[in-house]
């Protein structure tokens, strides 16, 4: 069994952790940034917040597919880089904003050239195509948890480092939100350096090689030699289960993003219009809480959820309890009224995000695997990148809307009209798994690099799929004698009886 190669896997937990931290800077303070540094006020600061969120994802959607598509030409490591350093530029000139636009500006850049959550997931993916299902399901649930940590703790570092000032930068003095992004963009640099001298390029150039050389152009022709034709392939390959997936992916990213941005303006909304009047420093210890209810479960149970249920039913899990947690976010509002000690009231608050904290552990990251094993091979970049960028327009959205239709909705029906559309949505996309196959628990076998070989034997599953429907209700010895022409079927493709010899 091929060894793990964790210096690599450990680069791009490290790259995905801080790509999620420069996603994530801007929730924790958007609204005391608004206020404070924007100088806006009642309602345009949830329009502002959701707009300064959305920003990123617009720019990630527009980009995200055309860096996968380059990435499985080029490799993946030119566009890790890129990412890399155009986030640590940005992240330190966010907090230097003096108008909306300037802000809004700053993020759609960072998200137009940073395309990290799609490399981080196409590498691994690379990496981990000859391994076992459950070390991949492993890995792929430890690529899930880091970007749960980094983007709960990130949140709370950025809301607890708020306020502190550097008076010996005169451009940044009275700036109190200049230091946390300052820390964060130290960090993203040492990463990139890290990354820079000791990540391996994960797409081996043979596989980049079968795409360009002009010597397979016949065998190429019509297989994904353009962006248009290797959409195609995405549908041709991957079938109805793998467009399913990718709208799954869509709706999910924008309730996830949604439901963050109004997270967080329900714990900064005052207890006279139904939140909970939290400032910055609490809504960063409770986003730390978060996080270690989150690193507690993928520690512990998620390796054992999956083996139990298998990733098919372990999405819908994830997805039942993110519509529960959406109503505790919203019943603890009624909740901390019984008491006015603050440690009671936080200790309500923490208890209510237990739910969420544990869906989002097992939701959107499984459903990452479940694209992942749905995907061909040689397309696993262009998949990713169409998913992050479909899914990166619905978190554009999902933020955008809800925003601000929570700031609207407030004095009208409180939060809770805003919480209930999400646990509608994330229960219906529990139902959604019902029909998924039970081929997406493995990696699909197949590549638009193959030879006839493997073009036959896709044929001859396909072929054995129709026949096991058309044999379901015959007698047992017309099974018994099919299932022999099959037995046959599989020596004919393999190694040793190769199908030309018959």
């Amino acid at each position: 069994m091929q060894a793990t190669p964790w210096l690599a896997v450990t680069i791009l937990l490290l790259i995905a952790i801080f790509d999620v931290c420069v996603l994530m800077i801007p929730i924790p303070i958007a609204p005391e940034f608004v206020e404070g540094r924007l100088k806006l006020s009642g309602p345009h600061v949830g329009v502002a917040v959701g707009l300064i969120s959305s920003a990123y994802h617009l720019g990630n959607s527009i980009s995200s597919a055309m860096m996968g598509d380059i990435s499985d030409v080029h490799g993946r490591k030119p566009v890790i880089l890129l990412g890399m350093l155009t986030s640590c530029v940005s992240v330190v000139l966010f907090p230097l904003s003096t108008t909306l636009w300037m802000a809004v500006g700053n993020r759609f850049l960072c998200g137009f050239f940073n395309a990290n959550i799609t490399m981080t997931k196409s590498s691994l993916s690379d990496l981990s195509r000859t391994w076992d299902a459950d070390r991949r399901n492993m890995v792929f649930g430890y690529l899930g948890a880091a970007w749960g940590l980094a983007r709960f703790f990130s949140s709370a570092f950025v809301g607890f480092t708020s306020g502190i000032m550097l008076p010996f930068l005169p451009f940044a003095a009275d700036n109190p939100f200049f230091f946390p992004c300052f820390a964060s963009s130290c960090f993203v640099l040492l990463t990139t350096i890290a990354a820079a001298l000791f990540l391996p390029e994960t797409l081996p150039l043979r596989s980049r090689e079968n795409r360009t050389n002009a010597s397979d152009a016949q065998i190429t022709r019509f297989r994904g030699t353009t962006m248009l034709g290797r959409l195609r392939d995405l549908k041709h390959f991957g079938g109805s289960a793998l467009l399913k997936l990718l709208v799954l992916h869509m709706f999910h990213q924008g309730l996830n993003g949604g439901i963050v941005t109004c997270f967080v303006l329900l714990l900064a909304l005052s207890d006279g219009e139904g939140g909970y009047g939290m400032s910055a420093n609490e809504v960063g210890l409770v986003f730390s809480f978060y996080g270690v209810v989150g690193l507690f479960f993928q520690v512990f149970c998620y390796g054992p959820l999956c083996k139990t249920f298998g990733i098919r039913k372990s999405y819908a899990v994830g997805t039942f309890l993110l519509a529960v947690g959406s109503i505790c976010l919203v019943l603890g509002t009624e909740l901390v009224t019984v008491s006015n000690v603050n440690a009671v009231r936080m200790g309500i608050v923490m208890a209510c995000t237990i739910p969420q904290a544990i869906g989002f552990m097992c939701g959107l990251p499984v459903l990452i695997v479940l694209i992942a094993n749905a995907s061909p091979h040689d397309l696993m970049g262009l998949t990713q990148g169409t998913a992050q960028s479909s899914g990166s327009f619905f978190r554009m959205l999902g933020p955008l809307v809800f925003a601000a239709f929570f700031s609207y909705s407030v004095g009208r029906t409180g939060p809770w009209g805003t919480f209930s559309i999400f646990a509608v949505g994330y229960f219906g996309m529990t139902l959604s798994t019902y029909n998924l196959p039970r081929s997406l628990e493995y990696p699909l076998k197949v590549s638009l690099s193959s030879d006839c070989q493997s073009q036959r034997e896709r044929t001859a599953n396909n072929l054995k799929d129709v026949m096991t429907l058309l044999t379901f209700d015959l007698p047992e010895n017309c099974r018994v004698a099919i299932s022999t022409l099959m037995l046959f079927r599989d020596l004919s493709i393999s190694e040793n009886y190769p199908l030309s010899n018959w």
